[in-house]
């Protein structure tokens, strides 16, 4: 398993989600955790042959410190020792749509103004001519959904990104974002990030739409986050456990490759912190599963957790 398809690239199937190291007490707050493990963590993870590095404006320790996460992610593929030639292949894919202020108030801003500026800004902290993948992270419940779309697709129709992608989006609202916009074959929008892991598996839908669309589908949590992922590891929860024994492989490896046989079009962003942990997420591209195994593994699974209502309310759509 060598390649995905992420609109017009081809990009190793397994992605690194890089949040975790810019939250509090993540490895890339000080200078000294940041050299020490957080870039030699990404470097580890580009070495083995990873090419999307997935990050946000919204990524970071602070109100005042928007932006952190960006700035490490560009650090990191700065610094990493690599031919100009294999650097060009690793996409960077950043999202923009929810807003953190003074005394740490979180909210959405979906208007055209705040977008572009927010996609200019993401531009300069990563250090590039053009973002490569833009996503919507969060609706805006206060601004009609078509209206907020159009705005999306008005970063790219400026210039400053190549490509467009979705974030917790549900399946009318990307029915209807494809009706606008398009799909990867029309130069509309090519990806699609909402939580699936063994923990969440929501949004089946969504999942189908992209297979018949060629979207790409990129499971944040994929493991089921860093407070839940032991709810695996510790077999409370499917055959993960047992089956990973046999094969040989660590339990979230083997998660990762059964997000990789549920579907073609999935591309795992598993959270990015330890150089030993990355090295085995990518590891899980390797790892062959049967069809009758990954049903085995899907068969194990009890009903999936209740949707976030974080999520709640969505936008209106136009009259």
């Amino acid at each position: 398993m060598t390649s995905r398809r992420l609109g017009p690239w081809k990009v190793y199937p397994i992605g690194l989600g890089c949040m975790n190291v810019s939250w509090p007490r993540g490895a890339a707050i000080d200078e000294v955790t940041r050299n020490a493990s957080a870039i030699p963590g990404i470097h580890a993870g580009l070495d083995a042959g990873v090419t999307l590095l997935d990050t946000a404006d919204i990524y970071a320790p602070a109100w005042d410190q928007v932006g952190h996460n960006e700035t490490f992610v560009a650090q990191a593929l700065r610094t990493w020792e690599a031919q100009p030639e294999h650097k060009k292949q690793v996409l960077i894919a950043t999202k923009g749509g929810i807003t953190r202020s003074e005394g740490e108030k979180w909210g959405r801003n979906g208007s055209r103004d705040y977008l572009v500026g927010a996609a200019e800004r993401s531009r300069d902290r990563l250090g590039v001519d053009v973002i490569d993948l833009w996503q919507h992270h969060r609706l805006d419940p206060a601004i009609p959904f078509e209206t907020q779309f159009e705005n999306v697709l008005e970063l790219k129709n400026r210039g400053i990104v190549k490509e467009i992608g979705v974030s917790n989006y549900n399946a009318a609202q990307l029915t209807r974002a494809l009706e606008i916009g398009g799909g990867p074959d029309e130069g509309g929008l090519i990806s699609v990030q909402n939580e699936f892991s063994p923990l969440y598996r929501h949004d089946l839908e969504v999942l189908e739409m992209c297979e018949d669309k060629g979207i790409a589908f990129l499971p944040w949590s994929p493991l089921g986050g860093s407070k839940k992922v032991n709810r695996i590891t510790s077999g409370e929860v499917g055959s993960f456990v047992s089956m990973a024994v046999d094969k040989g492989v660590s339990p979230e490896a083997l998660v990762l490759a059964w997000l990789l046989a549920y579907s073609p079009v999935i591309i795992p962003i598993p959270g990015a912190t330890r150089a030993e942990s990355i090295r085995d997420s990518v590891s899980s591209a390797s790892v062959a599963l049967t069809l009758e195994e990954r049903d085995e593994l899907s068969a194990s699974l009890s009903e999936s957790l209740p949707r976030s209502e974080e999520l709640e309310p969505s936008p209106p759509w136009r009259d």
